[in-house]
């Protein structure tokens, strides 16, 4: 597949460039530009594939002129204070003058405002921070980093210089920011959900996309309006929204399909649309394919573990630099056959992976959200392990006191997947040799009870010394065959109590996602977003059917007046 050279966007998301092939948007910019009107911050959020970068990279942006409007994008990297003073830095004539170690104004007392009256000053341009990908910050960051943002977030808000903030997310995440409204208590005050596309929608876009001026010299579109309905019939009708990246790759398919021959546009038209073709699944398809071809030149598997290493555990995309990833590779085991700036290089040239700049720094990171949630997909049942490992290595971290030997068993089983940390494997030995003391102590009072039975028999007559004899053996069969009963018991017990702490683990990690959806629920109606507010109630129905929880929604529902 040559999607490199396809004139479609793919995966990457739209610029400010790009206003005269950005279609569908165009009420949802206009309510955008509203709601930012008049506030000093906006919290802008939706779900995943969703296209909240393009409506604000292209569709806001070009709503401003340039008098008015001096966009700072950031990203979290390796911490996202350390971001926000990197990235006024770059734009800055007279520099902040940053710790090399932290990364953050070596004057403690410098702060976010003061840095954006420095930017204001130079440029005279209200500006704009726009937090993409904010989730970063609540999944990877840990807690000293997030209190220290939303502290000085909070100073920026009330801060008198002409600065606007935007914090774009994915909606699952939403609920985490309830955790820190005392340290700005106005993150919610103001509020923008944006919708994925429906289907009528949709099918207007790619027609509007086949019939673009700017892409006349690219291809030519035979009936566009037909070719669109084609298209779309290869999305389920249950599927009302729709992924536009879906639509993208499609797209690049089509352009590859066409072949043009030398010299000549490429004609797309209704008859490439293959009867197999399925338009929800495109991109599952075409990272298999991907995979297959670097794998020829990379090795088996390599590809897509580089791949795993550039997400986190609920398969969202992560920043990472290439040590990073040599670092990952390493301790997976994976071998690769050429450099890893090759393999780099390859991703990149497919449009799988995208390079990030910062002053000096250079991370890599996964297209696009919906990409890295089919890598998550995708992982090999190994891969899979080893995330489970990982999950459960946590939840022992946490525990305090000594490990017993069956909770040594379970995690024996899970080494061969992934390696333990230097804290978990110190605890581990330490159990290990804790068991054993503990061990030889019980043995060493068995043989010394042993050798005084022996004293009392020699001193007895020899039918004392038969009939203890026959006692002795007749004990010992007792004992051997109870030893027996134990042991049996001892594996059912290490089998079962394997099931609770699966099943407990599931349970848990049920609980923590309805009370996260709870929290949502009740931070939607707090704000006045009611619909949502029953929206996500009716969510955590189909998630919880317990009585319990049941009887919570119910009693939210009647307090949202539902």
């Amino acid at each position: 597949m040559s999607h490199a050279n396809s004139p479609f966007k793919f995966l990457d998301s739209y610029q400010q460039e790009d206003a005269d092939i950005f279609f569908g948007r165009e009420k949802e910019t206009d309510a955008l530009y509203n709601a930012l009107s008049g506030v000093k911050h906006l919290l802008v959020y939706g779900p995943s594939g969703a296209g909240k970068t393009s409506l604000i990279e292209c569709g806001l942006r070009n709503q401003f002129s340039d008098a008015d409007w001096f966009a700072v994008s950031i990203r979290r990297g390796n911490n996202m204070t350390a971001s926000v003073f990197a990235r006024i830095n770059e734009a800055l004539q007279g520099k902040i003058d940053l710790d090399p170690k932290t990364k953050l104004p070596k004057n403690p007392d410098f702060d976010f405002g003061e840095a954006i009256e420095n930017l204001f000053s130079e440029r005279s341009q209200p500006v704009y921070l726009l937090f993409d990908q904010f989730e970063e910050l609540l999944i990877l960051g840990d807690e000293a980093e997030k209190k220290d943002f939303f502290t000085r977030l909070n100073r920026l808000i009330r801060y008198k210089v002409p600065c606007r903030v935007m914090l774009v997310m994915r909606e699952e995440f939403i609920g985490h920011l309830s955790e820190f409204e005392p340290l700005c208590p106005s993150i919610f005050q103001h509020r923008f959900r944006l919708e994925k596309m429906g289907r009528s929608n949709v099918q207007s876009v790619i027609q509007q996309i086949l019939e673009a001026e700017k892409y006349q010299s690219d291809f030519r579109a035979e009936q566009p309006a037909a070719l669109a309905k084609t298209i779309l019939a290869k999305l389920p009708d249950t599927q009302r929204e729709i992924e536009l990246a879906h639509v993208q790759v499609f797209l690049g398919e089509l352009w590859d399909r066409a072949a043009p021959q030398k010299g000549e546009l490429p004609v797309l038209h209704s008859g490439l649309v293959q009867e197999n073709d399925n338009l929800e699944r495109v991109l599952d398809s075409f990272l298999k394919k991907q995979m297959e071809q670097l794998e020829q030149s990379h090795g088996e598997k390599v590809p897509l573990e580089l791949l795993a290493a550039m997400i986190s555990e609920r398969h969202t995309k992560l920043q990472l630099s290439a040590g990073d990833l040599e670092n990952a590779l390493t301790k997976n085991a994976v071998v690769l056959q050429k450099p890893l700036p090759d393999l780099l290089r390859d991703l990149e040239q497919r449009r799988i992976i995208r390079t990030l700049k910062s002053g000096e720094q250079t991370q890599f990171e996964i297209s696009h959200d919906v990409l890295a949630l089919v890598v998550g997909q995708n992982l090999t049942d190994e891969m899979k392990l080893r995330e489970k490992a990982r999950e459960i290595y946590r939840v022992y971290e946490g525990r305090s006191g000594m490990f017993s030997r069956e909770d040594l068993d379970y995690l024996r089983a899970f080494e061969g997947y992934l390696g333990y940390s230097e804290g978990l494997g110190r605890r581990i030995s330490e159990s290990e040799k804790h068991i054993l003391a503990i061990q030889k102590q019980e043995l060493e009072k068995a043989l010394a009870a042993r050798r005084r039975a022996r004293l009392v028999a020699a001193g007895g007559f020899l039918l004392a010394v038969i009939a203890l004899v026959a006692a002795v053996f007749a004990v010992s069969q007792t004992r051997e065959a109870e030893k027996q009963r134990i042991e049996v018991q001892s594996q059912r017990n290490i089998a079962q109590q394997r099931l609770d702490q699966f099943l407990i683990a599931e349970a848990e990690s049920k609980k923590l996602k309805v009370n996260e959806m709870i929290d949502r629920a009740k931070t939607d109606f707090k704000a006045g977003y009611k619909v949502d507010a029953l929206k996500t109630l009716n969510e955590i129905l189909q998630l919880d059917t317990s009585k319990t929880t049941q009887t919570l929604v119910s009693e939210l529902k009647n307090e949202f007046g539902q």
